[in-house]
């Protein structure tokens, strides 16, 4: 018998906050120009929700760099296996900083220095940290090599004379230092 009582208890219990759960309405498709980030105060009642919605034009920069960061590395990954070619700018074969202009020209339209040296003067200096990188960045041994950061803790790079355009982990041939050059 006081089982039953129990069992009494919960289900009216259950049908109080089921009616209560009802009376929520929620729309059935929502958009991300409508998401907001909402609180509600500890008594849960509808009068009191304080909404407020992101700065759209901070979501849309951050959105176009991101998509400029995976066009670069898209196409620089497409280079892998091209030989080594001093002076070559592609696309069929590039030496170093050819293979960092031609990608980031043909990629997001940007125009880099065709050297090395030219390119490293470039952007805001970055802490090569996988912390840190984010894909895009450009990786540079000294003055003389550069390449390109693709995450995870890899880049892509045209090595040298006799060896063909290749991915490789920081760990193999770590940078000196690295410039951010996508905002």
């Amino acid at each position: 018998m006081n089982f039953r009582r129990t069992l009494v208890k919960y289900t009216a219990a259950l049908s109080v906050f089921f009616a209560g759960i009802s009376a929520i309405n929620v729309p059935s498709t929502v958009h991300a120009d409508d998401v907001e980030n909402t609180t509600v105060t500890t008594n849960n009642s509808i009068s009191d929700l304080e909404t407020t919605k992101p700065d759209s034009s901070s979501v849309k920069q951050e959105s176009a760099a991101t998509k400029k960061r995976n066009a670069v590395v898209k196409l620089v990954k497409k280079q892998i296996g091209k030989p080594y070619i001093y002076g070559a700018a592609g696309p069929s074969g590039f030496d170093c900083s050819g293979l960092t202009t031609y990608v980031f020209k043909n990629a997001i339209n940007k125009t880099l220095p065709r050297t090395t040296y030219g390119q490293i003067t470039l952007g805001k200096t970055i802490s090569v940290s996988t912390k840190k990188l984010k894909k895009g960045d450009l990786l540079f041994w000294g003055n003389y090599h550069v390449g390109i950061y693709v995450g995870n803790g890899k880049f892509v790079h045209a090595p040298a004379p006799g060896q063909n355009v290749k991915q490789q982990t920081l760990a193999s041939f770590y940078p000196s230092s690295a410039k951010r050059v996508i905002d």
